[in-house]
């Protein structure tokens, strides 16, 4: 079913609203998320490094009485007793104490009895003597070294504090927090994204009475302008048939005329003078012989621009034919030296619509004109093609020359008028313009134009 044109732009106008709408809904709620994911991330940090200090204000007293070099039973049990309650509430997943000799770190007590003793060189921040109540937050690293953590549940940060035991050795406490940054975004989102996506619902709805009515605006605009172009073509092919008519009724047969009298007036002074050796008479003749001549030569030339402002037949019902033609004219009016060979190709497209063809045929003439006034071209070619079929179906012109060739950013300089003239024509219809040159290596013009009514030979 085929909606009225003013319906067909409101649904057209109201898919395309709703289809921006959604791709803004989507890149809002892609950012939304983005930004959840980062709040996330930074809550997490700030969270770890609160509680890593409150634990810190309870353990770091015991342990600073410690001298974890001559670490024994006693020691340990009493530093388990203070860090357990950490541990199963789950607030730490697990404890590291460790000394540091310049970039040598060892483990010398854990929660986890198998790290320690293992040593490892640790990075200029670790090595460096942590200032008192500096936290170093940083996300858990996957090797070897972190093998016992990446089997715990959930995700984790971990949390350096530095500390100097009773030997005055240079320790760190390592503590390894959950986080929970997934949970976090999800719930930053469910809070977020509702209020965020119902203010764009809202101003969707409210932005489509303006998005109509530009639509609808933008609509007329466009009808005013073909019906511009229509009416500019329209008049231009009345004054056309207009200066036709005047050649054909008034001109042409009052020049013919002319020349019919000039001949009667030759003849009668012929027959008057009887002599041959009458000078004077011999030069008015001459002038009356090139005067006759001159004429027969106009009339001629009027009848061939009568012929091209004028074609006998519409040019889509066979637009090969009218090509040749065409051709042909332009052959015999633009050259005065050796004709380039004009070669033309109208195979697979049968009838054209006569607007199109009428458009492709000025066009191709003008091509044509450039390339005998200008390339010095041995062969143009003109080939004319189908694109597409149905309602969106185009004809295709290409005219080629293998003539100087010219720099086509330079196509605004004065001789390219009539290309100027062509690439409006054609934009004007919603056509395609492509110019293919350089010097020295020939021309391509490649125009089209729709034609839904177009037919192949076949049809």
């Amino acid at each position: 079913m085929t909606l009225p044109a003013g319906r067909h732009v409101i649904w057209h106008t109201l898919a395309r609203h709703m289809l921006l709408a959604s791709v803004v809904a989507v890149v809002i709620s892609a950012l939304v998320t983005l930004g959840g994911w980062r709040f996330a991330e930074d809550d997490a940090r700030r969270r770890v490094e609160s509680v890593a200090r409150q634990v810190a204000a309870t353990v770091l007293v015991p342990m600073t009485e410690q001298n974890f070099v001559r670490l024994d039973g006693v020691g340990r049990g009493h530093l388990r007793d203070h860090v357990s309650p950490f541990l199963e509430s789950g607030t730490v997943q697990r404890i590291k104490v460790f000394r540091v000799d310049g970039d040598l770190a060892t483990v010398v007590f854990s929660d986890e009895p198998r790290v320690e003793g293992l040593s490892g060189r640790q990075d200029s921040q670790l090595a460096t003597s942590l200032d008192p109540g500096e936290v170093l937050v940083r996300p858990v690293p996957v090797d070897a070294e972190h093998r016992y953590e990446t089997g715990l549940a959930g995700s984790r940060l971990e949390v350096f504090l530095g500390f100097r035991d009773a030997g005055d050795n240079d320790m760190r406490l390592e503590l390894y927090l959950p986080v929970d940054v997934p949970g976090t975004t999800r719930h930053a989102v469910l809070v977020l994204l509702p209020t965020v996506l119902i203010g764009l619902v809202l101003l969707t709805a409210a932005t489509v009475p303006l998005s109509v009515t530009l639509a609808r605006r933008m609509e007329r605009d466009r009808a005013e302008q073909r019906a511009s172009r229509e009416y500019g073509l329209a008049a231009a092919e009345l004054a056309r048939r207009d200066v036709a008519r005047r050649l054909h009724d008034g001109v042409i047969p009052n020049l013919a005329g002319v020349g019919l009298l000039l001949q009667g007036v030759r003849s009668a002074a012929d027959r008057q003078s009887g002599s041959t050796s009458d000078h004077g008479w011999s030069r008015r003749r001459d002038l009356l012989d090139r005067a006759q001549n001159l004429l027969a030569g106009e009339v001629r030339e009027l009848r061939t621009l009568l012929t091209e402002l004028l074609p006998d037949e519409p040019v889509g019902r066979d637009f090969a034919g009218a090509l040749s033609d065409l051709a042909a004219r332009i052959r015999q009016g633009e050259t005065t030296g050796p004709a380039p060979a004009v070669d033309i190709d109208v195979s697979g497209i049968g009838h054209l619509g006569e607007q199109p063809a009428v458009i492709l045929h000025r066009v191709a003439g003008e091509l044509l004109r450039n390339a005998f006034r200008h390339a010095q071209a041995r062969t143009v070619r003109i080939r004319v093609a189908a694109v597409g079929t149905g309602p969106g179906a185009a004809v295709e012109l290409t005219v080629t020359d293998d003539g100087v060739g010219f720099d086509p950013s330079r196509i605004r300089r004065p001789g390219h008028i009539g290309l100027r003239l062509v690439r409006r024509l054609i934009e004007d219809e919603g056509g395609r313009f492509v110019v293919i040159s350089e010097p020295g290596a020939g021309t391509a013009v490649t125009v089209s134009v729709r034609d839904p009514a177009l037919r192949s030979p076949s049809d």
